[in-house]
């Protein structure tokens, strides 16, 4: 029986850590966004704003990231990370005002970066030299699984025993799983067990390796045009992304749908997600960048007009397909452009700036969501503004983004 490649285990630890980080703070919020301003008096702009701040950080996480990651042991800072996040998340169920949660925000914030889904694209990235595409959408699909196991549940406990207690038990279910994950099974590179990457044997000596883990400096990739079309795109297309399934919750409740059944929708659409990150990544392994990059955003546009119709039940089916591909945009689209696009030698420092771009999307997102629904009552003017912004990046893409990926050569 052969041998399974460590390679796999790093796509799994990969996975449910980030199931049980980025699935429960950011695809998780909008299961407290009611609770908490019913409860405490905020608007929802006030209380979107929580994840403006952790957007905020997060552009200069990315910024930086580049030139953090040469200096520090990541493994190291990763697992400080494991056991200061939870602690952070426990902290929100203690706080009395909007000034206390934002404090704690930009503390959890800090902390959340270090062992973030844009470390684990690049460790990934690391392990693997074939099946990166369908290894990225694997460990991506952690915050899929982790919305539809936790949004269930914190729905269950905000119901049952309050907001405060399910800030208390979300943070005892994350430490429990990824301190040790992170601690004793999780490793940056293959040479930290003395492996090689996955198939590193089977394309010995062959360009594609040169160039999947050589590629571009980032010194010539910011005199490509293609550079800050990327980067354009991944503002506004993520933009649209949170400002769509951010709101699911709240929307459907507001539409008329029970609390119950929308927290239901928004657990089988953060399911689907899960489903739809592997189908993406196996997508980008047999048709490249540009068309799967093109569907993705396809699907996020069917996802609004959804959400815009989303009083018709058949409209439901468009807002799972939105987010199962759609959504998926920032977290499989953006690292396998920028690895098989532009390469492995410089992927932090070009992968932390266009994080960084997607982090103003992510930003603006709740700002513009929040603003729109104090002001008409309804979420559905920016779903329409946001249907015409993700059906310009289609046609950008579609344009500039390359046929092939980096084993080919391009004149730019």
């Amino acid at each position: 029986m052969k041998k399974i490649h460590y390679s796999w285990v790093i796509v799994g630890v990969s996975c449910v850590i980030i199931a049980m980080t980025y699935g429960i703070i950011n695809n998780c919020f909008g299961q407290f966004i009611k609770p908490i301003c019913s409860d405490m008096g905020f608007t929802r702009q006030q209380m979107g704003m929580n994840q403006t701040i952790i957007s905020i950080i997060g552009i200069g996480f990315g910024l930086i990231w580049g030139t953090i990651s040469k200096c520090i042991n990541l493994h190291r800072w990763m697992c400080s990370a494991a056991v200061l996040l939870p602690v952070c998340f426990f902290s929100y169920s203690f706080a009395t005002n909007l000034l206390e949660f934002y404090c704690i925000t930009v503390v959890l914030s800090v902390v959340f970066y270090f062992i973030s889904s844009m470390l684990f694209t690049y460790i990934v990235g690391n392990w693997f030299v074939s099946k990166r595409g369908i290894a990225l959408g694997l460990a991506s699909m952690g915050s899929g699984i982790g919305a539809m196991i936790m949004n269930t549940t914190i729905h269950y406990l905000i119901m049952s025993y309050g907001w405060r207690i399910a800030y208390q038990a979300s943070a005892v279910i994350m430490f429990i799983t990824i301190v040790p994950l992170t601690f004793f099974f999780l490793r940056v590179h293959p040479r930290d067990m003395g492996l090689r990457p996955y198939g590193a044997e089977e394309l010995a000596g062959s360009d594609k390796q040169i160039v999947c883990f050589e590629g571009y400096a980032y010194k010539e990739v910011i005199r490509m045009p293609l550079f800050y079309l990327v980067g354009v795109v991944s503002i506004t297309e993520v933009m649209s992304i949170c400002v769509f399934y951010q709101t699911v919750s709240p929307h459907l409740s507001d539409m008329g749908y029970t609390s119950s059944f929308a927290a239901t929708m928004t657990s089988v659409t953060m399911g689907t997600m899960a489903l739809g990150k592997v189908v993406l990544g196996r997508l980008f392994d047999l048709f490249g960048v540009r068309k799967t990059a093109v569907m993705a955003c396809g699907c996020t546009l069917l996802g609004l007009f959804g959400m815009i119709f989303c009083t018709s039940k058949s409209a439901l089916i468009l807002i799972i397909l939105g987010v199962s591909l759609g959504c998926s945009f920032g977290a499989v689209c953006m690292p396998i452009i920028v690895q098989n696009t532009f390469g492995m030698k410089d992927y932090n420092t070009i992968y932390g700036v266009l994080s960084a771009c997607t982090g103003v999307g992510s930003a603006l997102a709740p700002m513009f969501s929040g603003w729109t629904f104090d002001s008409c009552g309804s979420y559905i003017p920016i779903y329409i503004t946001a249907a015409c912004v993700v059906g310009c990046g289609i046609v950008i893409l579609w344009k500039t983004l390359p046929d092939k990926d980096a084993s080919c050569k391009y004149k730019w």
